[in-house]
């Protein structure tokens, strides 16, 4: 976590992309891709504690309650997943994580990453 103190409060997982949400005590969401345990993304959603939260079926994202009574609905946009995880420098293999998600999940985008990966 980024700062002493700071502990997972809430979590969830998402099967639909392979991916795990945590959100902590002093309000980060960290992303973690669950094959490699890579952190996709992490960013600070709030000030306030984060209590209740639930997975939204729809999306298969996460649905969050904050103390302040704000409501956070975390969801992975399938269309930019792929290119975010290419891009991403700090995703250790990052090309050949997309194409195994690509794979794994029928995502769009590791065209590109295919080409590189068999020419």
């Amino acid at each position: 976590m980024q700062q002493d103190g700071d502990f997972p409060v809430l979590m969830q997982d998402c099967p639909k992309f392979g991916i795990v949400f945590i959100i902590t005590k002093f309000g980060f969401l960290y992303m973690y891709e669950v094959s490699t345990a890579s952190l996709l993304y992490r960013q600070k959603i709030t000030d306030q504690l984060c209590f209740v939260s639930a997975r939204n079926p729809t999306t298969d994202g996460m649905i969050v309650i904050n103390r302040g009574g704000q409501i956070f609905s975390i969801n992975v946009e399938a269309d930019n997943l792929i290119p975010y995880i290419n891009s991403a420098s700090h995703i250790a293999d990052n090309k050949t994580l997309s194409f195994k998600l690509a794979q794994r999940f029928h995502l769009s985008g590791a065209d590109e990453v295919f080409k590189q990966l068999f020419n």
